[in-house]
């Protein structure tokens, strides 16, 4: 499938310097409507290349474009303290717990992908999930939150949107493990991948299925 996709790297303008991203799309993709996908935390994986990343984005690339970014500090994207090791920047910010300029870079990803494509679906795994649901804006056409940090994390908003919601977690999630009973909402679609930890190894496949489903019938 992925010789069928072309792959464009881009540089995304953000606050403070240059974030690196990456499109694919496939010859059928829609152009009006894409989809963005923020990665996990940068300590857990989270970049561009990630596993579950990936997977979702050779999905749904073939039906329309797909933007994939990296967060500051990580790949080619600048770093706000290029005298800190990535480690080290990063450990700062959850030592604060302070992500608000990581959310509004992610705010100045989603308004310059209106260069791309005028509306978008809003995938975020792991932290991302978190970075999304707070940068969400009204370009969104639907929110889908892959093994959010429900129990780590404020998520309180998440009832309270009005745009379709998908969320999957994992049913041993042992590293960010989601509370037990989780609010009943008809606008929010939610499915626990059984057997699977957080990290969805060797289940990506069935992820990527899994947001397609959700994105597709929204769209």
């Amino acid at each position: 499938m992925d010789t069928d996709l072309a792959i464009v790297q881009v540089t995304i303008p953000g606050n403070c310097g240059q974030l690196e991203g990456r499109l694919l799309y496939g010859s059928e993709a829609i152009s009006d409507t894409g989809i963005i996908i923020c990665p996990p935390h940068p300590l857990l994986a989270g970049n561009l290349e990630n596993n579950v990343v990936q997977a979702v984005a050779k999905k749904m690339a073939a039906s329309m474009p797909v933007l994939l970014f990296n967060y500051p500090a990580v790949g080619n994207s600048y770093s706000p303290r290029p005298d800190l090791p990535l480690f080290e920047y990063w450990n700062e910010l959850d030592q604060r717990n302070d992500y608000g300029m990581i959310t509004e870079e992610v705010k100045k990803i989603l308004a310059w992908s209106a260069g791309y494509f005028q509306r978008f679906h809003l995938v975020g795994y792991s932290f991302g999930a978190l970075v999304a649901l707070n940068a969400i804006s009204p370009q969104a056409r639907s929110y889908t939150a892959i093994a959010p940090p429900l129990s780590a994390c404020d998520f309180t908003s998440l009832p309270s949107l009005s745009l379709p919601t998908c969320l999957i977690t994992a049913e041993n999630d042992g590293l960010l493990a989601a509370p037990i009973l989780l609010p009943r909402q008809k606008n929010i679609l939610h499915t626990s991948i059984k057997g699977a930890d957080h990290f969805f190894l060797k289940r990506e496949e069935e992820i990527a299925e899994q947001v397609a489903e959700f994105i597709t019938a929204t769209a």
